[in-house]
């Protein structure tokens, strides 16, 4: 199967995608930062250097879906959370417009868990809708990276779509759950001394490892907050955009707490601070070590790194798309649907029974039970207990 790639990065979902069989035959990336490092590192496939809001169905070749994650920095619970009165937050429309014109068979979507928050959670309603109205049945769900052999905690929010008339059923991949993998296992065996860098020009010399550089910048109060190092038998906390608040080395004690917004280094084991490299967050992704990044400025090393979907993750999400487009039902069979809900007692059953009060919690809404807009009836009401 084809797809076409937006705000494609450095191209973590495209590998991912690419790993699990697809052919990525077109990815758009506007920032010419990445463009060296994507193009090296896909180099079968096309890269649109277009700003998306330019962008035509007529620019797309024809493709089974489209993958991609629109900027999280208007959602990011990190940030200032201006949602859509920030220009990079209406992008997520120009990607919504794009589905609308070229109707792929599929789409996915990223984005940071602040999307599905309080202040947000409208507004993630309404790119909802605007899908469903496309003409796609939608799910979404919020998914941590660990739980799918990747060695951080990552949370992120995912959003799958099937044209209306493939009658498809979506699943998320289910957890592989524990034992988590560590930072032992992901970074243990990379000994080297990092280069350091701060805002000088970064000089493209290798030696063991590729991309073995750090910022060695100084620790604002921010950071210095809270703890930032993980141990060794530990998944790593996410790794971030921001070179400045990268994770620390798990070679390091943990921070000693002060107060409730001070943390500070253990004396006498201060030389043993310094952030993760760039090639030990890319292991933390789950980039390959022959996966290349190139960059003048070391902190746009870090971006392209934090920015980017785990490949391992994205690989889990395209097989469950393939299994799910592969068990599409016969088209000249009508799909059997059965709605199940649940009664407490034998007075209970009677009194649904007589009043034909069949009831279940649907909708968007939070604590409702999940059912898309768009799905056929059911056929038949299974009541059960226990």
């Amino acid at each position: 199967m084809k797809v076409a790639s937006f705000f494609a990065g450095c191209g973590g979902l495209d590998m991912g995608f690419r790993q699990a069989g697809y052919e990525v035959v077109w990815a758009n990336e506007f920032d010419e930062a990445i463009h060296k490092t994507y193009q090296f590192n896909h180099p079968n496939t096309f890269l649109c250097k277009s700003d998306i809001r330019t962008l035509k169905a007529a620019d797309i070749p024809d493709c089974d879906g489209f993958i991609g994650g629109p900027p999280c920095q208007s959602w990011s619970e990190g940030g200032k959370q201006l949602g859509l009165e920030d220009e990079r937050g209406k992008l997520f429309f120009d990607y919504i417009r794009l589905i609308r014109e070229k109707r792929p068979r599929f789409f996915l979507i990223e984005n940071v868990q602040g999307i599905i928050n309080d202040r947000h959670f409208n507004t993630f309603l309404l790119f909802l809708s605007t899908l469903e109205d496309a003409g796609y049945v939608v799910s979404y769900s919020l998914l941590n990276a660990a739980d799918y052999g990747i060695p951080q905690d990552r949370h992120r929010v995912f959003i799958v779509g099937f044209l209306k008339e493939l009658n498809c059923t979506f699943c998320f991949p289910k957890p592989l759950g524990k034992p988590y993998v560590t930072l032992r296992r992901a970074i243990g065996d990379i000994t080297e001394s990092p280069r350091q860098y701060v805002n000088e020009k970064v000089i493209q010399e290798y030696g063991e490892w590729h991309n073995h550089d750090i910022f060695a910048g100084l620790w604002d109060a921010k950071f210095m907050a809270r703890n930032r190092v993980r141990s060794w038998d530990e998944t790593s906390f996410t790794i971030q955009a921001q070179a400045k608040n990268c994770p620390l080395h798990p070679q390091a004690p943990k921070m000693k707490y002060v107060s409730q917004s001070q943390r500070v280094f253990l004396q006498g084991s201060e030389h043993l601070y310094r952030r993760l490299s760039i090639r030990e967050c890319a292991r933390i992704q789950t980039f390959p070590d022959r996966f290349l990044f190139f960059y003048d400025k070391v902190q746009d090393g870090y971006k392209m790194v934090g920015n980017a979907v785990p490949p391992r993750l994205a690989k889990f999400l395209a097989l469950a798309i393939k299994e799910s487009l592969n068990a599409n039902p016969i088209r000249d069979e009508k799909p059997v649907n059965v709605l199940v809900a649940y009664y407490k007692d034998d007075d209970q059953l009677c009194l649904t029974l007589k009043n034909k009060l069949y009831y279940v919690r649907a909708g968007l809404r939070r604590g409702a039970l999940q059912i898309p807009k768009g799905m056929v009836y059911p056929v038949y009401l299974l009541l059960h207990n226990h």
